[in-house]
């Protein structure tokens, strides 16, 4: 046998077959007879062979191996995402890569050249950036399926995308705060401007979840009659941040009976900046965050959350992907799945003090 990795000759020798023999067992195509397709198959067991997935592409134009690519892996709401469509791609007898990019722009042209060297069948991104997309072109111009995840990008072009209704989750979410009768309610968000946009409409942009998020907040202040007073808007970039900018609200604005989460990094350092304050939860002030994750009913009150089908999001990106491949889908066609969130109403929201 040859040293190191065992080949296809080495299969084909022990099994007393010609290479070209071999190989199609191997490979998967031709019609070899079973009893033939039987020995090399059990000689390759024996000398513990593993194809070269990049050799066989070339032979059969598939890898059986999608890529993923998502801008935070810590996360959790990506995890779980990633868990549905690993459980699509195993399904349909697919093998999955994956790379964080934590939210490196240039991170992700790197991850997405690699997956392309590896010849992937077909990718899902959930990227860094809702502009900067001409490394997702490419993929698209090589004629390789791919499914944006989560957020749409300018630049990538004509696309498929699976998103979640971030805007109207968020219009319902404050809409429930208002109904409960609070008039003054913060919202701590990532990098966001207060203005809207005046005169002409402009076309529409891809944004990130955070920011339609934001404009659902606006959204059911305006419809409920509630002027944004820009000192209501704490804009932060991580848990500490966000801890930070609440616990100054609450010890200068005793105006401020709400507080709006548009992410679950910033519903946790609001929690735990009420929770470190001389503010009771829900009696003095009240908080509706994002993501329905564990610790959400482990506290005391339990929070109100908008629970996004994160498993769902990952599984439709899947399914999608999966019905390009299989050639089911028309490549001229692009869609676009958008599923809704749901509002779960614990005990963290309550009517203002009097």
């Amino acid at each position: 046998m040859s040293a190191g990795r065992p080949t296809i000759i080495d299969v084909a020798r022990d099994a007393g077959v010609s290479p070209a023999t071999a190989g199609r067992v191997l490979g998967g195509y031709g019609t070899p007879a079973p009893e033939l397709v039987h020995r090399v198959q059990a000689s390759a067991k024996r000398l513990g062979y593993r194809p070269n997935d990049v050799a066989r592409s070339i032979v059969t134009g598939s890898t059986r191996v999608v890529g993923v690519v998502v801008s935070d892996l810590e996360n959790p709401f990506f995890a779980r995402a990633v868990s549905g469509i690993s459980d699509r791609a195993r399904d349909a007898g697919y093998e999955m890569l994956l790379i964080s990019t934590g939210m490196d722009v240039e991170r992700e042209r790197s991850a997405v050249e690699a997956l392309m060297v590896k010849r992937v069948d077909g990718m899902i991104v959930a990227s860094a950036s809702v502009s900067e997309g001409t490394h997702l072109r490419r993929v698209r111009e090589a004629g390789v399926p791919l499914v944006l995840l989560d957020r749409r990008n300018d630049g990538a072009g004509a696309v498929d995308a699976v998103l979640l209704d971030n805007r109207a989750a968020a219009h319902r979410a404050v809409s429930h705060v208002l109904d409960e009768g609070h008039r003054a309610i913060a919202v701590v968000t990532p990098s966001v401007t207060v203005e809207r946009p005046a005169g002409r409409r402009r076309k529409a942009m891809a944004e990130f979840p955070s920011s339609l998020r934001f404009k659902g907040y606006l959204d059911a202040l305006e419809e409920a009659g509630v002027t944004c007073d820009p000192g209501w808007v704490l804009s932060c970039d991580d848990a500490d941040a966000a801890g930070e900018r609440v616990r100054e609200l609450l010890a200068t604005r005793r105006d401020v009976t709400a507080i709006f989460a548009t992410t679950n990094v910033m519903t946790r350092g609001a929690f735990g900046a009420i929770i470190d304050s001389d503010r009771r939860c829900p009696e003095d002030v009240s908080l509706l965050g994002f993501d329905d994750h564990e610790w959400s009913t482990l506290v005391r009150p339990r929070l109100s959350v908008v629970a996004q089908p994160a498993y769902d999001l990952g599984s439709a990106a899947g399914t999608v992907l999966l019905g390009r491949l299989s050639g089911r889908e028309s490549p001229s066609a692009p869609s676009e799945t958008i599923l809704r969130s749901s509002l779960i109403v614990r005990g963290s929201v309550a009517a203002p003090p009097s």
